[in-house]
């Protein structure tokens, strides 16, 4: 894939980008501000609203001016076009230490979310203590803990015949699957299928069960793997070594995008020339699978 950059954003770290094909734009945000953008990508023009917490994700919802979005305070919907936030449910209490991480949902609304400490990249930080945990919330509200220990995960995601759900363990450099339907949502321990070189973050899926693995590191690159063996399919060249979030877009969803960082990147580094901390497009073969939206319930 020949990637391209699409906005210079030059934040600190962009995070899931997702299309919007109900009105053909990508959301994306700035996760350490807490402003969540909207890229129109036939024009280049950005509008953004802030929610002035870290943001872990903001998804869409089946009403089309309001999203849900993990931040500091919990679960909250946000309407795009006048800032105004709703709680849905606090799965932790928000004492400061925490953060949710990125959040995704199933087909059937249930939300998916954990949660990281704010001093992962700190000194201070304990792995052992400063610990995180990784929560199913129920179509009915329900809370349920899965993982009740955990330092990072990343994106969290299902393959094709929803019979199992994924999650990026970042800091063990896995991908942990779980036992999963859509009548029962996700259950037991992880499993381990996939042990990764490169630090991996975000996750997209293609409509062949391959998935595409953002990487932090020197050798700059994307992996792709298939979920029906588990097995590398190839590696992916990318411009910049902070690589975050990926996400199909466009009407036939083959309109790669890729969310980067310029984070702990030296001032005379050349990545932040080529656009560190902005958002890449590429053409792929496959088309990607189309993002879940919450529902909200009524």
């Amino acid at each position: 894939m020949d990637f391209k950059l699409v906005y210079d954003a030059r934040v600190v770290l962009a995070e899931t980008p997702i299309w919007d094909p109900r009105i053909k734009k990508i959301y994306w945000t700035d996760l350490f501000k807490g402003t969540v953008h909207r890229l129109d990508p036939s024009t280049g023009g950005d509008e953004s609203v802030e929610t002035n917490m870290v943001i872990g994700s903001a998804i869409p919802t089946d009403d089309v001016n309001r999203l849900l979005v993990a931040v500091d305070e919990g679960m909250m919907l946000l309407d795009f076009n006048t800032g105004q936030l709703e709680l849905i449910v606090a799965p932790q209490p928000n004492t400061g230490e925490y953060r949710y991480n990125d959040t995704r949902c199933d087909s059937l609304g249930r939300i998916f979310t954990s949660t990281v400490s704010k001093n992962l990249t700190e000194p201070s930080f304990d792995p052992d203590k400063m610990t995180g945990k990784f929560y199913m919330i129920d179509t009915d509200g329900s809370v349920k803990i899965i993982v009740e220990k955990l330092v990072q995960y990343n994106t969290i995601f299902f393959n094709n015949s929803n019979s199992s759900l994924y999650a990026v363990d970042t800091a063990n450099k896995q991908l942990h699957r779980f036992d999963y339907s859509l009548e029962k949502g996700a259950s037991g321990s992880p499993q381990v299928v996939i042990q990764f070189e490169d630090m991996p973050d975000g996750v997209s899926v293609d409509i062949e069960d391959n998935i595409y693995v953002c990487h932090w590191g020197e050798k700059k690159r994307i992996s792709v793997w298939s979920l029906k063996d588990y097995q590398l399919v190839k590696y992916l060249p990318f411009p910049v070594k902070h690589i975050c979030c990926c996400g199909f877009a466009g009407d036939d969803l083959k309109d790669f995008y890729v969310a980067t960082s310029n984070f702990w990147i030296p001032e005379n580094d050349p990545d932040l020339e080529v656009g560190a901390g902005g958002l890449f497009v590429a053409r792929n073969d496959i088309s990607g699978t189309p993002e879940r939206y919450y529902k909200i319930r009524k």
